[in-house]
């Protein structure tokens, strides 16, 4: 990444859903000021998508009403274009803390969206080099 302090790039609606997870998987061992930008980045791209709409009070967690998750519930999302596109722009730290949640994410096996993950990776850091 070069020396630029900002960067904006264009991300999917379902881009920033694996985003916000990726950055949700990070943020359980970060703390300090880590712990902090993640979350900072989590309610950025949530309120940019009209995610937020959709919190828990109790919990700060984007829950469905039976609290099974918000993440894998259609009925959150049902009527929201998933490829719906919003400019996000991110400061070097930022996009430092999710570049690493999303290069974690990616070599976990589990997560069906790791070429998901790949491509916003990529995307992010190509616009601070550009």
């Amino acid at each position: 990444m070069s020396d630029r302090d900002t960067a904006t790039f264009d991300m999917t609606r379902n881009e920033a859903r694996v985003v916000i997870a990726a950055l949700s998987d990070e943020e359980m061992t970060s703390s300090g000021d880590r712990g902090m930008r993640l979350q900072n980045v989590q309610d950025h791209l949530a309120a940019e998508f009209d995610f937020d709409e959709h919190r828990g009070v109790e919990k700060g967690e984007m829950a469905a009403g039976d609290d099974t998750g918000w993440l894998d519930n259609d009925s959150i999302f049902g009527g929201n274009d998933p490829d719906d596109t919003e400019e996000v722009e991110l400061s070097r730290a930022e996009a430092d803390a999710v570049t690493d949640a999303l290069a974690g994410f990616e070599l976990d096996e589990s997560h069906e969206n790791a070429g998901t993950a790949e491509d916003v990776r990529q995307r992010i850091a190509d616009s601070f080099d550009s």
